[in-house]
């Protein structure tokens, strides 16, 4: 399962924050806008001036986990540095379990960024934005391209630890490894002890994608809006600069779902792939040193200013 990137988006943080000279104080100011349903979306705006808004703004979309987004301030708050304001989206009913069980899934998520992103930058930012910069992990990678076609403000996107499979097809390929190895791994301890196991477990999910029932810390209605879901259609259409980071050691999400991205799109100028040998989902080495602020410095920076909007 996709995990959140709490640590990696951290040393996100710390990294940008190193590698820029001028640090800069952000004023987080708390939102909250109604959808059409009635239901109240909450957010949280770090910006770089109290008085005066950035015209480029970073938008956080972390992974699966159900917690608030206050508990993941700083993330990407370096960004601060490179002139943006940065955008946090806050779950829907992360503090309901029951509720939040009800509604999660992959169309609700979309959903909810897609009106909470659209408010900011059409009811605060007035639509003068030059810069619209989604970073996403995990399961947020998964989403990003297709919030990345629907919003034409979207300039640039960078996807951590995501790639273009479905994530059937990546349980698959981590179940093959796993079985390959022989290593006592994390599927067994779900209760999957081969193919047939995994594919029955799939087929219970399609059949009920109940809120109510449960596996692998995940409801089958969230588990059945993923588990068919393709990110590559999205990604596709994608002209914009787009860069995929993966570790290859990650056995949360297979780096061949990155690496299969690569191989199709590689000729494509506007896309840039990296799989760094022996780092796993958190970006760390097998003795647990978190390599972000080298990626950082060596990937991620380099990246954003060849491909940042010139004046």
């Amino acid at each position: 399962m996709k995990k959140i990137l709490g640590i990696l988006a951290l040393f996100l943080l710390l990294a940008l924050s190193v590698s820029c000279s001028n640090k800069v104080t952000l004023t987080i100011d708390k939102g909250k806008v109604t959808n059409s349903k009635g239901e109240l979306l909450k957010y949280y705006l770090a910006k770089r001036s109290e008085n005066k808004l950035s015209d480029k703004l970073l938008v956080m979309i972390q992974g699966s986990g159900r917690d608030s987004i206050t508990n993941r301030f700083g993330m990407g708050a370096g960004g601060a540095s490179l002139g943006f304001d940065i955008l946090y989206l806050e779950k829907y009913a992360f503090d309901d379990k029951e509720l939040f069980d009800k509604t999660n899934c992959r169309e609700r998520r979309i959903e909810d960024i897609e009106f909470v992103m659209n408010h900011v930058i059409k009811g605060i930012y007035d639509n003068n934005l030059k810069e619209v910069l989604l970073v996403a992990d995990s399961e947020g990678g998964s989403i990003a391209p297709k919030i990345a076609n629907d919003l034409e403000e979207v300039t640039h996107m960078i996807i951590m630890g995501s790639g273009g499979y479905s994530q059937a097809k990546e349980l698959e390929v981590l179940l093959e490894k796993e079985l390959t190895s022989n290593e006592q791994g994390i599927f067994r301890k779900v209760g999957i002890r081969n193919k047939e196991d995994l594919l029955n477990k799939f087929n219970q999910i399609r059949k009920n994608p109940s809120y109510k029932k449960t596996w692998w810390g995940c409801t089958y209605k969230r588990w059945n809006s993923y588990l068919d879901y393709e990110p590559e259609k999205n990604i596709l259409n994608l002209d914009i600069p787009v860069l995929f980071i993966i570790g290859k050691d990650d056995k949360s999400v297979p780096y061949e779902s990155v690496e299969y991205l690569a191989n199709k799109l590689g000729d494509k100028e506007n896309f840039s792939f990296e799989i760094i040998h022996g780092l796993n989902h958190s970006f760390a080495d097998e003795s647990g040193n978190n390599k972000m602020k080298e990626i950082m410095k060596k990937i991620i920076l380099p990246w954003y200013k060849e491909n940042m909007i010139k004046e």
